[in-house]
């Protein structure tokens, strides 16, 4: 079961990487009218955020995550993935396959060590993990240097997977713009 719960959450990060890394991003208004600091539910109510200034919903991977938002420059994304947490792995384990995955897909330059923290809840608070990957990205004839920010998170009942990137060199203003976000997410449960 355990390898079949691997294998599962191997195939998903491989074609999303791919799709979301290879791919153009087109971007829209963020969910409805949302302004800047502005809470929001996303999964249905599940979770909520505040979107950071300059970032807006893409289509992009709308079939395969619960939100996605990129800046207006299409420089830097973030995707949310859940998953049903009685598959048989962990918040490690998603990290480690993921990273993994990385590994397979990119040329990947250094992974960041894991650290632990935590999600508010309305009655808790829940445990997650936290690292970065630095890896080039080939699309097509060129190359991009990209930092990956990899944010795993339990409720109990589904693990989610934020994954953001943005190009290198990072600017310090959208890396202060993704850890905003990181940290504005709220479990609803």
């Amino acid at each position: 079961m355990k390898t079949a719960f691997h294998l599962c959450r191997v195939r998903w990060v491989v074609g999303f990487l791919l799709v979301s890394i290879l791919s153009p991003r087109s971007c829209a208004a963020a969910e409805g009218a949302n302004r800047r600091g502005e809470r929001f539910d996303i999964a249905e109510g599940r979770l909520s955020v505040i979107l950071p200034d300059g970032w807006g919903k893409t289509d992009l991977n709308a079939a395969d995550v619960v939100a996605g938002y990129a800046t207006q420059d299409n420089r830097s994304s973030l995707f949310i993935r859940e998953m049903d947490a009685g598959l048989g792995g962990g918040m490690q384990e998603l990290l480690d396959a993921t990273v993994a995955n990385y590994e397979a897909t990119f040329e990947v330059k250094e992974v960041g060590k894991a650290k632990t923290g935590e999600v508010p809840g309305k009655t808790r608070k829940w445990p997650a993990i936290f690292a970065t990957v630095e890896a080039v990205v080939k699309k097509g004839e060129e190359t991009f240097a990209m930092r990956f920010y990899l944010f795993v998170f339990d409720t109990g009942k589904n693990l989610y997977l934020v994954q953001a990137s943005t190009t290198q060199p990072v600017r310090e203003s959208r890396e202060a713009q993704i850890y905003e976000f990181l940290r504005s997410l709220v479990a609803n449960s």
